[in-house]
């Protein structure tokens, strides 16, 4: 299925005017709301759901979703199928920045004193959608975007919420398997399915992790690797770190069994927010370069 093309319409109300992106599931284009005057972000998702997929619940947890107002979350505005395909469509706001994952990319590690404080608030978001009984459950880098509206600090962004969860639903459904990004998913899903708040404290620690450090906490791998590494806690998180009061609420909010993490992110955000950044960033600082180092010796 090819990106939908300029000046297409979607739904007899979104008029297409660029490309912003393709991923391996969705199209994601900016579009003219013909009824709002509103320039948007309409993601087509790219096959059509199966019969059933997109069933009561999912739209009564989209509405719950999109009635969450938090300037850390990117809501649903609407939703909807396009009739002749079957596509299902998502409309959200249109943002200015990047995402993490391309942050991280070109920059390799984000300074403690600035991309801790974002992540307070966007654990703030992440506990008031929790707060709704609603779970993201893909949490990634991918899916936090660096929002830099000019004339405005910058935020972090959860993207996707009420939109990942039901789509892998349709998935599964479809192929019978998990559908997930297994690098950032907690243990529990991947043993059993189970998904609560505690799995998103999980997901949010392993991006925080990785953004402080610079590598992902679990390596690149075929899928039971990478499950074991889970299952097992065999995080890559320097031992060292461990004994500092950043490294003592990473081990927290990344430990294997759901209970002895904090079970809310707003628990996640106070501790974060008890640290010393300055002495973080040194502690991060070092522990990196030792890690690094470590690496580099190893034939």
């Amino acid at each position: 299925m090819t990106v939908v093309g300029a000046d297409s319409i979607i739904a007899g109300r979104y008029l297409v005017r660029r490309p912003l992106g393709t991923g391996g599931m969705a199209d994601v284009v900016a579009a003219d709301d013909l009824e709002t005057g509103q320039l948007v972000a309409v993601k087509l998702m790219r096959d059509p759901l199966a019969d059933g997929a997109f069933d009561r619940r999912m739209l009564q947890e989209l509405l719950s979703t999109a009635q969450v107002i938090h300037p850390n979350l990117v809501g649903v505005l609407d939703f909807g199928i396009v009739a002749h395909t079957g596509r299902p469509f998502f409309v959200m706001e249109l943002l200015q920045g990047e995402d993490l994952s391309f942050h991280l990319a070109r920059e390799g590690s984000c300074a403690a004193d600035w991309i801790i404080p974002l992540f307070c608030d966007a654990l703030d978001g992440l506990h008031a959608v929790h707060a709704t009984g609603i779970v993201h459950k893909d949490i990634k880098p991918a899916n936090l975007f660096l929002d830099t509206k000019p004339g405005l600090p910058c935020r972090l962004r959860i993207t996707d919420f009420g939109i990942a969860r039901h789509m892998q639903r349709a998935q599964i459904t479809q192929d019978g398997g998990l559908a997930c990004t297994p690098r950032y998913t907690a243990p529990e899903y991947l043993a059993t399915g189970t998904v609560t708040p505690a799995s998103d404290v999980y997901q949010m620690g392993l991006v925080l992790a990785e953004a402080l450090l610079g590598w992902p906490m679990v390596a690149e791998g075929a899928f039971p690797e990478v499950m074991k590494a889970h299952a097992q806690g065999l995080l890559r998180l320097p031992a060292g770190i461990a004994t500092s009061p950043v490294g003592q609420i990473l081990r927290r909010a990344l430990a294997r069994h759901a209970i002895e993490r904090y079970l809310q992110a707003s628990e996640f955000a106070a501790a974060l927010r008890e640290l010393d950044l300055e002495a973080a960033s040194a502690s991060i600082e070092l522990h990196a370069a030792l890690h690094r180092r470590a690496m580099t010796a190893q034939p």
